[in-house]
Protein backbone atom coordinates (compact mmCIF):
# COMPACT_ATOMS: atom_id res chain seq x y z
CA UNK A 1 0.00 0.00 0.00
CA UNK A 2 2.93 2.46 1.13
CA UNK A 3 4.51 1.76 -1.82
CA UNK A 4 1.85 2.36 -4.40
CA UNK A 5 1.16 5.79 -2.56
CA UNK A 6 4.48 6.76 -3.11
CA UNK A 7 4.79 5.35 -6.69
CA UNK A 8 1.36 7.83 -7.33
CA UNK A 9 3.00 10.88 -5.80
CA UNK A 10 6.07 10.61 -7.82
CA UNK A 11 3.69 10.30 -11.17
CA UNK A 12 1.78 13.36 -9.78
CA UNK A 13 5.18 15.45 -9.21
CA UNK A 14 6.32 14.13 -12.65
CA UNK A 15 3.56 14.95 -14.31
CA UNK A 16 3.18 18.60 -12.09
CA UNK A 17 6.55 19.04 -13.55
CA UNK A 18 6.03 18.33 -16.93
CA UNK A 19 3.28 20.53 -17.49
CA UNK A 20 4.44 23.42 -15.63
CA UNK A 21 7.34 23.61 -17.82
CA UNK A 22 5.00 23.37 -20.78
CA UNK A 23 3.26 26.27 -19.63
CA UNK A 24 6.18 28.66 -18.62
CA UNK A 25 7.41 27.68 -21.96
CA UNK A 26 4.32 29.16 -23.21
CA UNK A 27 4.24 32.12 -20.87
CA UNK A 28 7.81 32.86 -21.94
CA UNK A 29 6.73 33.01 -25.52
CA UNK A 30 3.58 35.11 -25.33
CA UNK A 31 5.89 37.43 -23.39
CA UNK A 32 8.46 38.22 -26.30
CA UNK A 33 5.81 38.79 -28.53
CA UNK A 34 3.65 40.68 -26.67
CA UNK A 35 2.40 44.17 -27.47
CA UNK A 36 4.11 47.07 -24.97
CA UNK A 37 0.07 47.40 -23.69
CA UNK A 38 -0.37 43.76 -22.75
CA UNK A 39 2.99 43.70 -20.62
CA UNK A 40 1.47 44.36 -17.58
CA UNK A 41 -0.87 41.67 -17.70
CA UNK A 42 2.01 38.80 -18.61
CA UNK A 43 4.14 40.36 -15.84
CA UNK A 44 1.38 39.82 -13.34
CA UNK A 45 0.32 36.61 -14.37
CA UNK A 46 4.15 35.18 -14.94
CA UNK A 47 4.22 36.15 -10.97
CA UNK A 48 0.71 34.67 -10.13
CA UNK A 49 2.52 31.19 -12.00
CA UNK A 50 5.88 31.27 -9.87
CA UNK A 51 3.61 31.92 -6.87
CA UNK A 52 1.01 29.06 -7.87
CA UNK A 53 4.12 26.97 -8.75
CA UNK A 54 5.59 27.12 -5.15
CA UNK A 55 2.51 26.47 -3.72
CA UNK A 56 2.03 23.50 -5.32
CA UNK A 57 5.79 21.95 -4.68
CA UNK A 58 5.26 23.18 -0.77
CA UNK A 59 1.71 20.90 -0.89
CA UNK A 60 3.11 18.47 -3.02
CA UNK A 61 6.18 17.84 -0.08
CA UNK A 62 3.79 18.10 3.13
CA UNK A 63 2.23 14.86 1.03
CA UNK A 64 5.21 13.38 0.79
CA UNK A 65 6.36 13.62 4.38
CA UNK A 66 2.89 12.60 6.05
CA UNK A 67 3.23 9.50 3.40
CA UNK A 68 6.41 8.83 4.92
CA UNK A 69 5.78 8.71 8.54
CA UNK A 70 2.36 7.06 7.79
CA UNK A 71 4.89 4.34 5.84
CA UNK A 72 7.10 4.05 8.84
CA UNK A 73 3.96 3.59 11.35
CA UNK A 74 2.81 1.13 9.59
CA UNK A 75 5.97 -0.58 8.83
CA UNK A 76 6.83 -0.61 12.82
CA UNK A 77 3.34 -1.98 13.42
CA UNK A 78 4.08 -4.89 11.52
CA UNK A 79 7.71 -5.20 12.93
CA UNK A 80 5.85 -5.34 16.33
CA UNK A 81 3.29 -8.14 15.32
CA UNK A 82 6.49 -10.37 13.92
CA UNK A 83 8.61 -10.04 17.76
CA UNK A 84 7.40 -13.72 18.00
CA UNK A 85 8.08 -14.92 14.98
CA UNK A 86 11.45 -16.96 13.83
CA UNK A 87 11.91 -18.52 10.35
CA UNK A 88 13.80 -22.39 10.04
CA UNK A 89 15.84 -22.86 7.08
CA UNK A 90 17.27 -25.55 5.84
CA UNK A 91 15.12 -28.25 7.04
CA UNK A 92 14.52 -30.91 4.67
CA UNK A 93 10.77 -30.86 3.76
CA UNK A 94 8.90 -34.49 2.91
CA UNK A 95 5.18 -35.56 1.89
CA UNK A 96 2.84 -35.47 4.79
CA UNK A 97 5.10 -34.26 7.14
CA UNK A 98 4.55 -33.20 10.47
CA UNK A 99 5.86 -29.91 11.27
CA UNK A 100 5.29 -29.23 15.02
CA UNK A 101 6.79 -33.00 15.26
CA UNK A 102 9.92 -32.42 13.31
CA UNK A 103 10.18 -28.77 14.73
CA UNK A 104 9.93 -30.08 18.13
CA UNK A 105 12.75 -33.17 17.03
CA UNK A 106 15.42 -29.96 15.90
CA UNK A 107 14.59 -28.27 19.58
CA UNK A 108 14.94 -30.94 21.75
CA UNK A 109 18.10 -32.89 19.68
CA UNK A 110 19.78 -30.27 18.37
CA UNK A 111 19.69 -27.24 20.07
CA UNK A 112 19.06 -29.15 23.89
CA UNK A 113 15.89 -27.32 24.38
CA UNK A 114 13.76 -29.84 26.01
CA UNK A 115 11.66 -26.39 27.57
CA UNK A 116 10.00 -25.63 24.38
CA UNK A 117 7.51 -27.87 23.74
CA UNK A 118 4.26 -28.33 20.99
CA UNK A 119 1.65 -26.38 23.34
CA UNK A 120 4.19 -23.36 23.21
CA UNK A 121 4.20 -23.19 19.60
CA UNK A 122 0.81 -20.86 18.46
CA UNK A 123 1.54 -21.50 14.75
CA UNK A 124 4.29 -23.82 12.25
CA UNK A 125 4.34 -23.64 8.17
CA UNK A 126 6.09 -23.54 5.53
CA UNK A 127 6.38 -20.42 3.66
CA UNK A 128 5.30 -20.18 -0.07
CA UNK A 129 4.40 -22.89 -2.32
CA UNK A 130 6.67 -26.65 -3.19
CA UNK A 131 9.56 -25.76 -6.02
CA UNK A 132 11.36 -28.70 -5.22
CA UNK A 133 13.95 -27.20 -2.19
CA UNK A 134 13.26 -26.92 1.03
CA UNK A 135 11.14 -24.27 1.99
CA UNK A 136 11.53 -22.05 5.37
CA UNK A 137 9.23 -22.58 8.27
CA UNK A 138 7.71 -20.07 9.50
CA UNK A 139 7.09 -20.37 13.66
CA UNK A 140 5.45 -18.02 16.49
CA UNK A 141 5.41 -18.49 19.59
CA UNK A 142 2.96 -17.71 22.18
CA UNK A 143 6.02 -15.71 24.19
CA UNK A 144 8.47 -13.50 23.45
CA UNK A 145 10.44 -14.92 26.06
CA UNK A 146 10.78 -18.48 24.53
CA UNK A 147 11.17 -16.62 20.93
CA UNK A 148 14.26 -14.80 22.58
CA UNK A 149 15.10 -17.91 24.08
CA UNK A 150 15.51 -19.88 20.96
CA UNK A 151 17.13 -16.86 18.63
CA UNK A 152 20.12 -16.77 21.90
CA UNK A 153 20.48 -21.02 21.29
CA UNK A 154 20.51 -20.47 17.27
CA UNK A 155 24.17 -20.80 17.76
CA UNK A 156 23.68 -24.48 18.47
CA UNK A 157 22.27 -25.15 15.14
CA UNK A 158 26.09 -24.33 14.17
CA UNK A 159 27.44 -26.76 11.12
CA UNK A 160 23.98 -28.76 11.30
CA UNK A 161 22.66 -27.25 7.92
CA UNK A 162 19.84 -25.37 9.81
CA UNK A 163 19.82 -21.38 10.22
CA UNK A 164 17.47 -19.34 12.07
CA UNK A 165 16.56 -15.82 10.85
CA UNK A 166 14.11 -12.72 11.90
CA UNK A 167 11.16 -12.81 9.67
CA UNK A 168 11.74 -8.88 8.49
CA UNK A 169 9.33 -6.84 6.59
CA UNK A 170 9.75 -6.28 2.71
CA UNK A 171 10.96 -2.43 3.72
CA UNK A 172 13.26 -3.69 6.37
CA UNK A 173 14.90 -6.97 4.16
CA UNK A 174 14.89 -5.08 1.07
CA UNK A 175 17.44 -2.18 3.41
CA UNK A 176 18.76 -5.18 5.00
CA UNK A 177 20.02 -6.61 1.82
CA UNK A 178 21.37 -2.97 0.46
CA UNK A 179 22.53 -2.98 3.26
CA UNK A 180 25.02 -6.29 3.29
CA UNK A 181 25.66 -5.28 -0.74
CA UNK A 182 27.21 -2.02 0.33
CA UNK A 183 28.94 -2.51 3.55
CA UNK A 184 29.41 -6.56 3.30
CA UNK A 185 27.56 -10.14 4.99
CA UNK A 186 29.57 -9.55 8.21
CA UNK A 187 29.50 -6.21 8.94
CA UNK A 188 25.30 -6.29 8.82
CA UNK A 189 22.75 -8.11 10.95
CA UNK A 190 19.37 -7.71 12.27
CA UNK A 191 18.25 -7.58 16.09
CA UNK A 192 14.63 -7.16 17.17
CA UNK A 193 13.84 -6.11 13.83
CA UNK A 194 16.17 -3.42 13.14
CA UNK A 195 19.09 -3.70 10.99
CA UNK A 196 22.61 -3.32 12.75
CA UNK A 197 25.24 -1.90 10.46
CA UNK A 198 29.31 -1.76 11.52
CA UNK A 199 30.67 1.01 9.32
CA UNK A 200 34.46 1.34 8.34
CA UNK A 201 34.59 3.55 11.41
CA UNK A 202 33.94 0.61 13.74
CA UNK A 203 30.80 2.45 15.06
CA UNK A 204 27.20 0.44 15.22
CA UNK A 205 24.38 2.02 13.45
CA UNK A 206 20.80 0.62 14.06
CA UNK A 207 18.33 1.38 11.35
CA UNK A 208 15.15 1.03 9.96
CA UNK A 209 14.62 3.23 7.02
CA UNK A 210 16.13 3.18 3.33
CA UNK A 211 16.82 6.90 4.04
CA UNK A 212 19.10 6.08 6.81
CA UNK A 213 21.15 3.19 4.76
CA UNK A 214 21.84 6.56 2.06
CA UNK A 215 22.51 8.53 4.95
CA UNK A 216 25.30 6.26 6.13
CA UNK A 217 26.08 4.89 2.40
CA UNK A 218 27.10 9.00 1.34
CA UNK A 219 29.34 9.18 4.14
CA UNK A 220 30.90 6.13 3.30
CA UNK A 221 30.50 5.56 -0.16
CA UNK A 222 33.73 3.12 -0.52
CA UNK A 223 32.88 0.67 2.55
CA UNK A 224 35.50 -2.22 3.04
CA UNK A 225 33.57 -5.54 1.46
CA UNK A 226 36.30 -8.26 2.28
CA UNK A 227 33.64 -10.95 2.25
CA UNK A 228 34.11 -13.30 -0.73
CA UNK A 229 30.06 -14.16 -1.19
CA UNK A 230 29.23 -10.31 -0.85
CA UNK A 231 26.68 -11.52 -4.39
CA UNK A 232 25.17 -14.13 -3.07
CA UNK A 233 24.37 -11.94 0.08
CA UNK A 234 22.11 -10.29 -2.48
CA UNK A 235 20.45 -13.21 -3.14
CA UNK A 236 16.79 -13.93 -1.22
CA UNK A 237 14.95 -16.99 -0.30
CA UNK A 238 11.42 -16.30 -2.75
CA UNK A 239 8.50 -16.97 -0.74
CA UNK A 240 5.10 -15.85 -2.09
CA UNK A 241 2.00 -15.70 0.04
CA UNK A 242 -1.09 -13.44 0.75
CA UNK A 243 -0.65 -13.25 3.89
CA UNK A 244 3.26 -12.08 4.48
CA UNK A 245 5.75 -10.08 3.15
CA UNK A 246 9.41 -11.46 1.71
CA UNK A 247 11.43 -12.07 4.75
CA UNK A 248 14.55 -10.81 5.54
CA UNK A 249 16.38 -14.19 4.34
CA UNK A 250 19.91 -14.44 3.37
CA UNK A 251 20.80 -17.95 1.36
CA UNK A 252 23.94 -19.81 2.60
CA UNK A 253 26.66 -19.94 0.02
CA UNK A 254 27.62 -23.37 -0.65
CA UNK A 255 31.80 -23.37 -1.22
CA UNK A 256 32.92 -25.86 -3.47
CA UNK A 257 36.30 -27.47 -3.76
CA UNK A 258 38.41 -25.87 -6.17
CA UNK A 259 40.05 -27.70 -8.67
CA UNK A 260 44.19 -27.77 -8.96
CA UNK A 261 45.80 -28.03 -11.47
CA UNK A 262 49.26 -30.15 -11.75
CA UNK A 263 51.49 -28.99 -14.64
CA UNK A 264 53.46 -31.62 -16.29
CA UNK A 265 57.33 -30.82 -15.92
Amino acid sequence: MDNKLTASLEDLEQLFNTRMMEYESRLKSASSVAQPAASPDITTLTSEFAEFRTFVWKALSKFKAQIEMLSLGFDRHETLMRRKVLLFHGIAEHPGEKLLDVLSGVLTNQMGMSDIRKEHIHVCHRLGTSRGKARPILVRLYTSEHRHLIWENKKCLKNTGITITEFLTHVRHRTFMDARKHFGMKSCWSVEGRIVIVTPDSKRHKIETPDELRALVSRFPRASRSDEDDDVATQSVEHTTGMVSPPGVVATPSRGKRKVRRRNN
